[in-house]
């Protein structure tokens, strides 16, 4: 398999750091248990569950099977320490296009970035960055355009790491609910990316709010705003009114 990137990443062993080489490569399929595995030691350290949203082995060899993409990180004794799963949902009532009204002529080239894991004694290395940066490419050489993703409002570090690549917030929403069971869902912000050049518009109106005050953030999207930038020290986003509409 070919190889995306090397270099070198920290780990945390104790009170110490010690460092080690890393590869970036796709995952093959008789990897996924590798990828599940990883998925649950994270969840399992997580002490707030509803910022992971879990994926299971057979939704992932499925997605598999339909062009998706994992890009994982391998340590110097070829262990897993971080993913980034990536699908193309097609027309699928999944797709997220539909969530910020996305042309439907553009649907068909949207990108998702699914979850992203890594394992805890390698944080802080800005692997959830790399991998994304590494995608890019792959996935415009792919003919795709729109990349589109969900984050959870309490989820700061992962919120903080997508903005900075490029994605703004376009809506927010309870995702991942079930009418049959009558459960609500999670509150996900949902962001988005355009790949292409695109015209730059005049900022009409900045406002600030925290990250917690999820009310005014829906009126906020619904009066035409876009989420901007998040200072992770205040905890407040950014929210930007264009003269027209970013695509």
């Amino acid at each position: 398999m070919k190889t995306l990137k090397t270099g070198i990443v920290k780990k945390h062993v104790g009170e110490s750091i010690e460092q080690e080489g890393y590869e970036m490569r796709l995952i093959v399929e008789r990897e996924l248990e590798e990828v599940v595995a990883l998925q649950g030691l994270v969840y399992s350290k997580l002490p707030n569950k509803q910022v992971l949203y879990m994926d299971s082995y057979d939704e992932m060899l499925t997605d598999m099977n339909l062009g998706a993409k994992i890009v994982g990180v391998f340590n110097q004794n070829q262990e897993l320490i971080a993913y980034r799963y990536v699908g193309f949902p097609g027309y699928d009532d999944k797709n997220l296009g539909y969530d910020i009204n996305l042309p439907h002529k553009e649907l068909g080239k949207v990108v998702h970035l699914e979850t992203t894991v890594v394992h805890p004694d390698y944080r802080g290395n800005g692997l959830q960055s790399l991998t994304l940066q590494q995608m890019i490419p792959v996935v415009k050489e792919m003919g795709y355009k729109h990349m589109l993703c969900t984050v959870s409002p309490q989820n700061y570090f992962s919120l903080f790491n997508i903005m900075k690549n490029g994605l703004k917030i376009k809506a927010l929403k309870r995702k991942y609910g079930d009418e049959n069971t009558g459960k609500e869902g999670l509150w996900r912000f949902i962001l988005h990316r355009n790949l292409e050049p695109v015209s730059l518009l005049n900022p009409r109106e900045l406002l600030k709010t925290s990250i917690s005050d999820l009310e005014k953030q829906e009126k906020l999207i619904k009066e035409g705003f876009i989420g901007y930038w998040l200072f992770t020290e205040s905890k407040e986003l950014s929210y930007v009114r264009f003269d027209g509409a970013l695509v």
